[in-house]
Parts: structure tokens; sequence; C-alpha cells
């Protein structure tokens, strides 16, 4: 995800250069940017399918090297377009240069990627990918074996009611998640806990706390009531303090909380 967000950014940093290049000279465009802006006006239109399209094939569509070096850097990663619409999903490609591409996209029938042979992706890629969890998007958790449109969709909605996953044994909460899908799918995976959202234990009233998947209604208000007795929790090994609360339930919800320096 990092080398993603590195092309994101060089891309935008290249918009703006070319933005004040423009400003600089009353709107009147350089050569380099003549170029470019021309490249759509003389593109080549013929049908294609954008899944494999050699980068010869997409200049005569009239793409700058840095949206073609986005689209091979998403196909090198196991990327693959179901439809022509996931072209959009490329960041750097404008909505001007889809609507002028969308006509003449065709794109093969295929099964869908929950019934497609993982053996179907080449060797070489697949031992490559690696999708970091709490980061990726719904149509990149696609790339995983064994993972479709709909478990995708149950894994972003579970993260989110988590806050993010802090270990990737966690994808055996979500529902339908069974020991042999994961364990085709565990050497794809990684997750930076840098992205969990965690809950202040000292501010957050019981409905903040009942609606984290792993704390129960009951014990979310014993959790408000013991603060409310005995003052602001000091440490998060104060909850172990509470009654209800045993090693096991405090080690899945700990690393979903913290206590504020204020």
């Amino acid at each position: 995800m990092d080398s993603r967000i590195k092309e994101i950014e060089h891309f935008l940093a290249t918009v703006a250069e070319e933005n004040r290049e423009s400003l600089a000279v009353g709107h009147v465009a350089s050569e380099p940017m003549q170029r470019k802006r021309a490249s759509a006006d003389v593109a080549e239109y013929f049908t294609f399918d954008p899944n494999g399209l050699p980068v010869a094939e997409w200049k005569r569509l009239g793409l700058s090297d840095g949206q073609i070096r986005m689209i091979k850097n998403y196909e090198a990663k196991g990327g693959r377009f179901w439809k022509k619409e996931d072209l959009q999903k490329i960041y750097a490609l404008r909505d001007t240069d889809y609507t002028r591409l969308e006509p003449y996209i065709r794109i093969p029938s295929v099964r869908s990627k929950s019934q497609q042979d993982e053996n179907t992706m080449p060797e070489e890629i697949r031992s490559r990918l690696s999708i970091e969890l709490n980061a990726a998007d719904s149509l990149e958790l696609q790339q995983l074996p064994g993972i479709g449109p709909v478990y995708a969709s149950r894994i972003v909605r579970f993260r989110n009611l988590l806050g993010g996953f802090h270990h990737v044994t966690q994808l055996m909460d979500v529902y339908g998640m069974d020991t042999t899908r994961f364990e085709r799918l565990k050497e794809h995976i990684y997750v930076d806990s840098a992205f969990v959202k965690k809950i202040e234990l000292n501010s957050a009233d019981y409905e903040r706390l009942r609606n984290h998947p792993f704390i129960s209604p009951k014990l979310a208000n014993a959790i408000v009531q013991f603060r409310k007795q005995h003052g602001p929790y000091q440490s998060l090994a104060d909850l172990l303090r509470i009654e209800i609360m045993n090693d096991e339930i405090f080690c899945k919800i700990v690393p979903y909380l913290t206590i504020s320096d204020d």
C-alpha cells in the first residue's frame, strides 16, 4: 500500500506542478503540457480489454506514462478489471479519460471472483500478493484467494465496527469465515495496527462501548459504573478489577481502548 500511496502522491504533485506552470505563463500551456493535452485529441480508438493491455496500446488510447504506470502497478499486485467501471478505481485516470474510453471497453464474460479458481492468477503474481487489511478496499480484498464480493463486504463491515484489525487471525470472527478459507489467504495478508481506532476509556459512554463487537452491553455498563464509583481509570489494567472481566475478554478488548494523557 505504501507504494500505491506514493504513486498517488506523485501523480497529484505532477498535476499541481502543471497548474503552477500554467499560471506562471498567464494560462498559456508550456510545450510539455500542450503535448499531454494533445494526447487525448490524437488518441486512436479501438475496442480493447484493459486486462493485460500492453503499454503501447494504452499510449495509442492517449494515456500518459503516469497513468499507464499506475494501471500496470495495479495489475502487478494481482488486480483485475471485472467490469468496465472498475477502470475508474485507477486514481490517475480522470473522469474525462474514462468517459471517452468507456464505449470501447470490452471485457470478456468471466465467472465472479468467488467462483474463480485461484490457479487462474499467475503463480508469480499470486506469490507476491500482500494486502494490508486495515487500508484495503473491497476491490483489493477480492484479489485474495477465496474472497468474493460478499466476503469482501463482510470484512470491510466488520473492520469498521471493530475500528480496525490488530491481528490477522481476527478474520476468523468475520461471519462465515472458516479455517480452510483462512489458511488459503493468510500468507497474503498483514495488518498495520497504527490504523486501529481506539476508544477513550475515561470519556466513552455506555452506547459508545456497547457498539463495539467485543464489548457486550453488560460489560459496557460495568465499565461505566466502575468508573463512576472509583473515578477515572489510571491504567487499562484497572479493567481487571471489574468483577465480570476475565483475562480472555481483557486481551480481546484492550487493543481498542486507550487512556488520554489529558
